[in-house]
């Protein structure tokens, strides 16, 4: 398995290239008045011939010759600057064999040598950290991994995967709120570098955040997921997640009902049970027009098959208490003759029910007016019904008044399905 990136090991590999051409026939000293001095080497006479043989065979990819010759550097190392090269050579040796635990030993030293450049010991401190914790995490050694990977990006890693590392890391430790925000930075540094971040990100991320009940962050994390990956299944999967969650305030009656308005304005009812129910939480709130509308095209799409029972008698109950209301219009009229906006709400809401988007706008506009009534359920419902008309520069400002508790986290997915490109 190769845990670390080809670009940072080519960093790695771009340090060595300059620290290997330091080792010659006899110990040089640096030009002192360059930017970055070498100091001068102590070798012995039994160090340099190995590696001097060694750095040859490596050249050459002649591993079979290299590996003695290492041994025996390695063997004749009795000080850090022997030590240093000695790693180095090492390291080179191991990179070809693709040896990662070679490749770690070797990097360990390099970091801890006191005579590894200061330029170049967090390089090789990065890797070889990151490559711990790779490896510890698919130990399923958590609390190892966790440490090492920190330890890599204080010295500076950049391994794109690294917070995906931490984040799986932290889930398996339980520590939900610091997994999420490693995905955070996960998704955060793949856009900074041009990257789409991976849909299994946010598929990791979003039923955490659910766990945690935070509802306006969940309902942030869902839009953004959707805006990155704007297909009916994904938008299906977001707002049944979302449905999973307690809803703020007490109120899933009306959150799962307009879920479903959702689903249905997004084409995201998906079979017969989505059908039913939808329709079954329409018959609940008193609102038997749209359970009426719900069964109608669920049977003229074929999700609902002829002859199911359970949804015929939410029709035949629903069909009924259809004619029982009356005309819409009567309520209506007494809702325009009423002291508060309440009537006005409720008689918006059974025009919305029904279809009559332009009628429940009046309504829910003439309630906001009078007042005595939730102004943040009342804008979610104007936003709905401009939705439903196309008039979607006045939705979104609906939408974007409404200001708490849950009809605020459902104002932001209804929103966010304003902007959408088309839905594959």
């Amino acid at each position: 398995m190769t845990f670390v990136s080809k670009l940072a090991m080519a960093a790695v590999l771009t340090l060595g290239t300059g620290a290997l051409s330091t080792v010659p026939a006899s110990a040089q000293k640096a030009d002192k008045k360059a930017a970055n001095a070498t100091p001068e080497l102590k070798v012995s006479e039994e160090f340099r011939k190995a590696a001097a043989a060694a750095e040859t065979a490596i050249k050459a990819k002649d591993v079979a010759t290299a590996e003695p010759q290492i041994v025996a550097a390695e063997a004749a190392s009795k000080n850090d600057d022997e030590r240093y090269y000695a790693a180095w050579l090492r390291l080179q040796l191991e990179l070809q064999r693709k040896d990662e635990a070679g490749q770690m030993k070797a990097l360990q030293a390099l970091w801890t040598n006191p005579k590894t450049p200061a330029d170049r010991a967090p390089l090789y401190g990065s890797v070889y950290n990151f490559m711990a914790g790779s490896r510890a995490a698919a130990d399923k050694k958590h609390a190892e991994a966790i440490a090492f990977l920190l330890k890599a990006r204080e010295l500076g890693s950049k391994e794109a995967d690294l917070p995906v590392m931490l984040a799986n890391s932290y889930s398996a430790s339980g520590n939900q709120p610091a997994a999420i925000a490693e995905v955070e930075t996960a998704i955060a540094q793949s856009k900074a570098a041009g990257r789409k971040p991976p849909v299994d990100w946010y598929k990791f991320a979003i039923p955490r955040v659910n766990q945690s009940g935070d509802r306006a962050k969940m309902a942030d994390w869902l839009t953004r997921f959707i805006q990155e990956y704007p297909t009916v299944p994904n938008w299906r999967w977001a707002i049944q997640v979302f449905r999973q969650g307690t809803p703020a305030g007490g109120s899933e009656k009306v959150e799962k009902l307009d879920l479903y308005r959702l689903m249905r304005a997004t084409n995201a009812l998906a079979d017969r049970g989505d059908y039913a129910d939808y329709a079954f939480q329409a018959q609940q709130s008193g609102l038997p027009w749209e359970a009426v509308a719900a069964i109608d095209e669920g049977r003229k799409s074929g999700k609902i098959p002829a002859g199911d029972a359970d949804t015929g008698r939410t029709y035949t109950a629903s069909q009924a208490a259809v004619k029982a209301e009356g005309s819409l219009d009567t309520l209506a009229k007494q809702a325009a003759a009423a002291k508060t906006g309440a009537p006005a709400s409720q008689t918006a809401d059974a025009f919305l029910a029904a279809g009559n988007y332009a009628r429940a706008l009046e309504l829910y506009d003439l309630s906001l007016t009078k007042g005595g009534v939730n102004a943040d359920e009342v804008n979610l419902h104007r936003g709905i019904a401009l939705h439903a008309l196309t008039r979607k520069d006045e939705a979104r400002t609906a939408f974007q008044q409404v200001k708490s508790g849950p009809y605020s986290n459902l104002s932001l997915l209804w929103l966010a399905s304003i902007d959408f490109p088309p839905l594959a």
